[in-house]
């Protein structure tokens, strides 16, 4: 794209479908897609002063943190599916160092803005689908060594999650990142396939950013959501903390919300050699649930 059309590009995308709601990426022309952010400087203990991370900036090097240390650190071969992308800041920053990345994303409003901005870089390793993920499946869009989930899950209604996950595995060759807010309390039971699975419902709203086609969507336990990502194949689980996202540690210590980064891995489950043993994937046991206050 032209750099002198860019700002009539983007105008012509805001006359159209709105202002850019979430994702404010830089343009090649040094403009960016909603508009400068100031820095948020913060005074410490000792009277300096330094500049904090915005809770997007945050958010997107811990992702491609935890993707270049567990897939060996050359995005330029790896093949990432981002979920649900919205107006494309992972998806696009991952082009941009060089992945290969499909982008699915069920309002055209939101695609469009992403579009603009891969063409606007001139990005042709990262195309975009129109789709509700729920219709994930390797057979429609084959596999990927690396799936986000960011942001979208706590978005979903039961049983649809469930399947969700199991397709997120599906289409997994190495990790699955899950971004997602859990519930504190284990308030009611969803039950799925012979398991029992616990969290909360939770209202959901029809903005650019809320569920499509659901009126409340099923926030799963922390227990909850590690066994479910167990049930469906992962061979192992964590929890990433580093880079910090502070705000997500900020909301959980005041106990107003809890939400974190989960990583599934494929894998084959190891046989102990050195001790006597039943086979691993018969003496799992299940994570427990904490008792309801």
């Amino acid at each position: 794209m032209n750099l002198s059309d860019l700002a009539q590009h983007r105008q012509h995308i805001i006359d159209r479908y709105g202002e850019w709601t979430n994702h404010n990426l830089r343009l090649p022309d040094g403009s960016y897609t909603i508009g400068p952010e100031l820095p948020n400087v913060i005074t410490l203990p000792d009277g300096s002063q330094t500049q904090e991370k915005s809770n997007v900036e945050a958010k997107l090097q811990r992702f491609l943190q935890a993707i270049s240390d567990l897939c060996g650190g050359d995005f330029s071969r790896l093949r990432i599916l981002d979920l649900a992308c919205l107006e494309g800041l992972y998806g696009l920053e991952l082009a941009m160092q060089g992945a290969q990345v499909v982008g699915i994303e069920g309002r055209e409003s939101n695609l469009a803005k992403a579009r603009f901005t891969a063409e606007a870089w001139g990005l042709e390793n990262i195309e975009f689908f129109c789709d509700d993920v729920r219709n994930l499946s390797p057979e429609t869009y084959g596999t990927f060594d690396v799936v986000l989930c960011l942001g979208i899950f706590y978005h979903l209604d039961a049983p649809d999650i469930f399947k969700f996950m199991a397709d997120i595995h599906r289409v997994t060759r190495q990790m699955a990142i899950i971004d997602t807010h859990v519930s504190f309390q284990p308030e009611r039971s969803y039950d799925y396939e012979g398991r029992t699975y616990w969290g909360r419902d939770y209202g959901e709203d029809h903005t650019a950013w809320g569920s499509i086609g659901n009126e409340k969507s099923a926030w799963l336990t922390r227990a909850s959501l590690f066994e479910l990502m167990v049930d469906v194949g992962f061979s192992s689980v964590y929890e990433c903390h580093q880079p910090l996202v502070m705000k997500f540690e900020q909301l959980r210590h005041r106990g107003q919300i809890d939400r974190s980064t989960f990583i599934g891995r494929q894998g084959t489950p190891v046989q102990l050699k050195s001790l006597k043993s039943t086979p691993a994937s018969q003496t799992r046991e299940r994570f427990p649930e904490i008792p309801p206050a």
